[in-house]
Order: C-alpha cells, then sequence, then structure tokens
C-alpha cells in the first residue's frame, strides 16, 4: 500500500511514531527514577527479567483487542488468581477484589463500598495529609467532607493517631492511611488507626498504591524484621489498594482493590454495579500483562525484584547522605527516597539534573524543593553517575533563601 486513506505513507508513519517516542523518552527509560510500567531487566540477581518483561507485554497484546463483559472469561480467570494470591498474602482468610485502572480508582472503589456501607448520602472521610491527591478528588465527587489531618510538627512522615480520632465527626464513614506515603515512603500507624476505626465502627481502607507489591516481599524475604502491621492482619482493615504498575512491574494502567472478606465485595458490586469497578468497560490486555507477572514471578520472583529495588533505594540515600548540603527525610520503608536541603536551594539543581536527562520527581514540601526518587530494576547501574551529577549540581547551588529556610527548618535533619 502506497499510502493509508489518511494520506500517510507506512515509513511517513513509522517516522512520526519514532518521533513520539523519543518525545516520550522511552529510549532513556533507565534514567527515569520514578516511572510507572513493566521495570524488569535481567541482572545477575533477576535473570530471568527480561524475558518475563517480554512475556508480560506479549500476553498484553495477546488480549488488547478484548473486554471484561463478552470476550472476557479468561482475563475474569486471570483476574480471580491474581486477588487469590495477593489477597492472601496480605493476611485475608476470604480474599475478594479486582483489578482497576490505576491507584485512584482503587481508592474510589474503597470510598464508595464505605459509603454503601455507612448508608449514606454524603458525609465525611479522615485521613493524614500525606494522603494521596485522589482522596480530595474523590470527596468533591461524592459529595464528601475531606478531613486531612496534619503531621505532627518536623516529621512530615508521621501520623499522630489521637489527632486523627479527634478529627472523626458523627458523619464520618471512614478513615484512609497509607502504606507507603508519597512522597516519604512511611507507613501510617494502621494497626493504632485500625484499632480507632473498631471502636467507632468505621471502615478502614489502606492505600498500598506504591507499597502494596514490595512490603509484602520484603517482610517474606527477612529484608526487614520490624515492619509494622499494616496490612488485613490489622482486624479493622477492610480494603487495601495496591499497585501492579507500580512495584508490580506490569504494564499501565493495573492497579488491585482487595476486601477482607467477600461481603465488601459484594456492597461494592450493589453501588458500582456489576464489577464494583467505577469502569464499565475494562480492557482485558493489563488484566494479561499483570497475571503474566504474577504468574511468572510468584511469590519469590517478587522478593528478588523487592531486594533488588530496596537495595537501589539505600545506595541513593546513602549517597544523597554524603553530599555536603544534603538531608534525606527519615522513615521510608519502601523504595522511595526524598533528598532536600536546609541550606542549599534545590530548584537550579532539579533543572541541572533534568538538563543531563535525569528523570524524578519533585516535592514542594519541603520548601523550596524536594527530589524523590523510586527507583526500581531498569535502573539497574544508574546510581553512581546520578549521584556524582547530583553532587556536581548541589556544590553549584546558590544558598537556601532566607525566606525560605525557617520553612525548610521545620523538618527534623535526619540522615539515611
Amino acid at each position: 500500500m502506497d499510502r493509508f486513506p489518511s494520506g500517510l505513507t507506512r515509513y511517513d508513519f513509522l517516522d512520526e511514531l519514532s518521533r513520539l517516542e523519543r518525545a516520550s523518552r522511552f529510549d532513556e527509560t533507565e534514567r527515569n527514577f520514578f516511572d510507572e510500567g513493566p521495570h524488569l531487566i535481567s541482572s545477575p540477581e533477576l535473570p530471568w527479567g527480561d524475558e518475563v518483561r517480554h512475556l508480560s507485554v506479549a500476553a498484553y497484546e495477546r488480549f488488547i483487542h478484548g473486554e471484561t463483559w463478552i470476550t472476557g472469561g479468561g482475563a475474569r480467570e486471570m483476574e480471580a488468581d491474581i486477588v487469590a494470591w495477593m489477597g492472601t498474602i496480605l493476611g485475608s482468610d476470604d480474599p475478594a477484589g479486582f483489578v482497576t485502572a490505576g491507584g485512584s480508582e482503587s481508592n474510589m472503589c474503597a470510598v464508595l463500598t464505605a459509603k454503601q456501607r455507612a448508608g449514606r448520602k454524603g458525609g465525611s472521610i479522615v485521613f493524614p495529609d500525606n494522603g494521596h491527591y485522589s482522596l480530595h478528588k474523590l470527596c468533591r465527587m461524592f459529595d464528601l467532607d475531606p478531613i486531612a489531618v496534619p503531621a505532627p510538627e518536623g516529621r512530615l512522615d508521621q501520623v499522630d493517631p489521637a489527632a486523627i480520632e479527634a478529627a472523626i465527626r458523627p458523619d464520618t464513614i471512614a478513615i484512609v492511611a497509607t502504606a507507603g506515603t508519597w512522597a516519604y515512603g512511611s507507613i501510617d500507624p494502621i494497626a493504632e488507626i485500625g484499632a480507632i476505626a473498631e471502636k467507632h465502627d468505621l471502615y478502614l481502607h489502606v492505600d498500598g498504591a506504591f507499597g502494596g507489591y514490595i512490603l509484602p516481599f520484603l517482610e517474606i524475604g527477612g529484608y526487614d524484621r520490624e515492619m509494622p502491621l499494616w496490612d488485613f492482619r490489622v482486624p479493622g482493615v477492610c480494603s487495601i489498594s495496591a499497585d501492579l504498575h507500580k512495584n508490580g512491574m506490569a504494564p499501565p494502567p493495573a492497579s488491585t482493590l482487595f476486601f477482607r472478606d467477600s461481603g465488601l465485595l459484594e456492597l461494592a458490586k450493589e453501588i458500582c454495579p456489576p464489577n464494583g469497578t467505577i469502569s464499565g468497560t475494562r480492557g482485558t490486555g493489563p488484566i494479561a500483562g499483570a497475571w503474566t507477572m504474577v504468574k511468572l514471578l510468584g511469590t519469590w520472583g517478587y522478593v528478588d525484584v523487592a531486594k533488588k529495588s530496596i537495595s537501589m533505594r539505600d545506595q541513593l540515600a546513602a549517597g544523597a547522605a554524603e553530599i555536603p548540603g544534603l538531608l534525606v527525610h527519615p522513615g521510608s520503608r519502601i523504595n522511595m527516597t526524598l533528598i532536600h536541603s536546609q541550606t542549599v536551594d534545590l530548584r537550579p539543581v532539579v533543572d541541572r539534573l533534568r538538563d543531563r536527562g535525569w528523570m524524578f520527581a519533585v516535592r514542594a514540601i519541603p520548601a523550596p524543593a524536594g527530589i524523590v526518587l523510586a527507583p526500581m530494576p531498569h535502573n539497574e547501574g544508574q546510581a553512581p553517575a546520578f549521584l556524582d551529577d547530583l553532587a556536581d549540581a548541589v556544590a553549584a547551588a546558590p544558598a537556601m533563601p532566607t525566606e525560605l529556610r525557617v520553612d525548610a527548618e521545620k523538618v527534623s535533619s535526619y540522615g539515611f
């Protein structure tokens, strides 16, 4: 065919596709320290990484034309496999749930289930102010008041359970806590919050978007033997969201929402028939890609992936803490680290690092800027070069402006 109906030739189209891939920086994925997608690569610790990633993408492609209504029989089996396996790992004796299009939808479905459970049209939800922005969004959508509870002075990664309880109102329907907070990587005191939820007969949802597919495997693998309880082993926890397209290594969009039992899933289906999801038409490609990761990695494969990711976090955090003027925020239990400063203006540092091709997230708190890194297996070998560029950029950066120094000093100066 010389030309397609649009007038484009095959070669013109492929040239444009390549340009857009480069504009998306797909050719520089290894320099992206805050990515979502199938992150596996082969390495000495993960010799099967490339093959698993390719098979996950191949499964996605084979199911890309399907949806879960009519042609979704196989995908529904895949979804059930994922829920049964991971729900059990998270401590449920009766695992129930589904795959969603992302962490925001998972949080929305959980809060809608809480609303159905409470039998209210309106009301409020209580959560620490480190909660994901989707909590504010869903409150606007669902006619709920967001009650965001501030962190204790000087420790943005921490939560005061007494302050959470004090924020509960007569119309409160749920509490939301986080396992793997943005951008601190911390775990909220979920055991204590769970006791509060039980005391007040409130639904407790745990947002494990970042932490859900790494925390259990760090515990199983013995990396973190003092991990606080945060999953269904806490009696008050009703649901847990966890993103497959983050530490689950699956192609996006793919998150999961797990309920403590099938009774809560039935409540979700009542308010969001027929599946409990907000999306009616759900593509089967993401489910197939995620299922492939789960089937080929299994529990011990995920343990290896978790240890690989956390070892790079440790390398980056330790290296950053040795650079004069930099601090690493305390509290992280996952593969996420927040680098900030009380003396150096990191805004030009961010610009210089980005000019050198590095990709990462930026946090405005602590002021004026912090660098958020979430290393995963595709970042293999990149930490030394990043740290060298970080040190050069900090050495050339100006001092913190006087008007911002007071705010920066509100964050305790803990090293790694």
